[in-house]
This record gives structure tokens, sequence and C-alpha cells, in this order.
């Protein structure tokens, strides 16, 4: 069972990965250099997920709106650091947080609310990760 849920999830990840961006053409839509990129995704202030099989960081679309990073994901972002640090060394679970359909948004998923309503993203994501008493039920 456990060969065919990894298998399951390399091959949804691939998926998702056909769609993300690139080290190179995130440092061309937002403007900077490799450097800067990587300095940005060590300081947490947007989503990058290792895959293997490119042997490149990608940079998951949904994070993205017009070209340039929506603002508010370094704050969303916070929201895991909080709670979950240890979840850096796997982002891929990050990812897979924003690809789930969630209660709280409907049934829609994270990463389809994002651009459109960021702030209730990370109330919801704050009802999830840390449990704010302003946002429980």
């Amino acid at each position: 069972m456990g060969d065919s849920l990894e298998a399951m999830a390399a091959t949804y990840r691939a998926a998702l990965a056909q769609k993300y961006l690139s080290s190179q053409t995130a440092q061309a839509v937002l403007g900077i250099d490799s450097t800067m990129l990587t300095a940005w995704r060590k300081e947490r202030r947007l989503l990058a997920v290792w895959h293997r099989p490119a042997n490149d960081w990608l940079y998951p679309d949904f994070q993205f709106e017009d070209g340039s990073l929506i603002k508010e994901v370094p704050d969303l972002l916070a929201v895991y650091e909080s709670y979950y640090s240890h979840v850096w060394s796997n982002t891929w679970s990050i990812v897979e947080w924003y690809m789930s359909p969630h209660l709280l948004l409907d049934g829609a998923r994270p990463a389809e609310v994002l651009a459109k309503d960021p702030q209730k993203v990370i109330a919801v994501a704050r009802a999830e990760f840390l449990q704010d008493p302003a946002t429980m039920w």
C-alpha cells in the first residue's frame, strides 16, 4: 500500500510541476536575479518546492497574479512557519494543503481563492494551523 501511495503522490506532484514556474521563469516574472530569488525562497517570501526530476526549485503558479507575487504570500507562509516549522523540510505538504478542497472555503481550494481573497485564505490557515479563537466555530 505504501508503494502505491508514494507512486500516486509522485504522479500528482509531476502533474503539478508541469504548471509551476522554473527558477529561471520565476526570475523573469519577478524581474530579479537568481541570488535574490534564492534569498526570497530562504526567507519564505514565496513558496518553492524541490523537484528532483527537474533538478530545480519550482514555484507554484497560484502565488502569482498578473506577473507579480501576491503581496500576502509571505504573511500566509508565516502562518505555516509559526506552527509547522518542520514542514519546510517538505514544502510539497504545503502545496498539498493549497490544492485540497477546504470546508472553510466552501469546498474551494486555497490555491483557487488566494488571488481573489488572500485575507480569507490567511484566516482559514490561522484557523486550521494556529486555532485562532477569533476564527474557530
